[in-house]
């Protein structure tokens, strides 16, 4: 029986295709008939309306691909407006002093034995931004617009203080800059330097391929002050 088991099966295969051949035809033959049957201005008004539909298809496809393509291109847009702004937001922090800051420049070395004054200092400082620094810091103390520089006098001595906090020797300014700019801003002849070594104070002036700056210690925080709204 197993020897003629697989006859059995294809028999039964090919009269269930013969059947499915027959199922088709058959159907095929009935669309024909129906279509042959049709009057020609019913086939006519058939193709229209199926012409009418292509057509309304292929505007809905071109209507969505303007859509998709818009999205994309705002998407795109989108991600470079934001970037940007990031970027501005980075630069903003940098030049408020949130961010550390590392460049070119320069640092200024001055010694405990040098009767360096709070306006000494001031001074040197300014004359740096003059010079085009776009970073200062006074040992670990970032430069502000807000940076308040002060001197402590007592009886028998004084000291210099930023922003509440006592400096301590050796005093080193850090600018980050045009190196050469940054020197010659200082030790031009008659300039900060020549009038600092008329009262034995002599700063030493050394160029950086790299100096970092840090970030504020704590940024001010306004009570007062508030955006300008802009009027209508």
């Amino acid at each position: 029986m197993n020897k003629h088991s697989w006859q059995i099966s294809v028999t039964v295969v090919l009269m269930f295709l013969g059947v499915l051949l027959s199922l088709q035809f058959k159907t095929q033959q009935d669309i024909l008939e129906s279509l042959a049957n049709q009057k020609t201005e019913d086939l006519v008004a058939m193709w229209k309306s199926l012409e009418e539909k292509r057509n309304k298809l292929e505007n809905e496809i071109r209507v969505l691909s303007e859509q998709h393509r818009s999205l994309v291109y705002q998407a795109s847009e989108g991600k470079t407006y934001y970037k940007n702004l990031e970027e501005e937001i980075r630069k903003l922090r940098l030049v408020s002093g949130g961010l550390e800051a590392q460049g070119p420049g320069i640092t200024v070395t001055i010694e405990g034995n040098s009767p360096v004054l709070a306006i000494d200092l001031v001074d040197m400082i300014n004359e740096l931004w003059g010079s085009g620094a776009e970073a200062i810091s006074v040992n670990d103390h970032r430069i502000v617009a807000t940076t308040a520089i002060t001197q402590v006098e007592d009886e028998y001595s004084y000291y210099i203080t930023i922003d509440g906090e006592r400096l301590y020797y050796p005093i080193v300014i850090s600018a980050i800059g045009d190196k050469n700019a940054l020197e010659k801003g200082l030790t031009f002849p008659g300039g900060i330097i020549d009038n600092l070594n008329s009262f034995s104070i002599h700063p030493r002036i050394a160029q950086k391929d790299k100096i970092v700056v840090p970030a504020v210690k704590a940024l001010q925080k306004f009570q007062y002050s508030t955006i300008k709204e802009e009027e209508e």
